[in-house]
């Protein structure tokens, strides 16, 4: 029987889907790396400590993005992109605060 927190081959999935982002990140594959976050909180709602690793790697992802993006843009679409990285930079660390507590 499973419990509401989530199987054990919940979680396995889950941290699998969660692995198949980080590489897709490590690789600048960012559409590929949320892909697959935002598939793992669909198919696997009770993998709730998977889950809290997927919302933090999901803001690694938009930074990362926004920081690759800053490399060719110019004018007012870097100083657009430079505040969506600042903003992703500060959530980040709150959150990392909050998950710490």
């Amino acid at each position: 029987m499973m419990c509401a927190c989530g199987g054990d081959d919940t979680n396995q999935k889950a941290s699998q889907m969660l692995s198949d982002a980080r590489f897709a990140l490590k690789y600048g594959h960012y559409a590929e790396a949320r892909d697959s976050i935002l598939s793992l909180r669909q198919k696997y709602p009770t993998a709730i400590e998977v889950r809290k690793q997927a919302i933090l790697l999901l803001d690694s992802i938009e930074m990362a993005a926004a920081a690759d993006s800053m490399k060719n843009a110019q004018g007012e679409e870097w100083e657009r992109l430079h505040v969506k990285q600042q903003f992703f930079e500060r959530k980040l660390l709150e959150d990392k605060k909050k998950d710490a507590e």
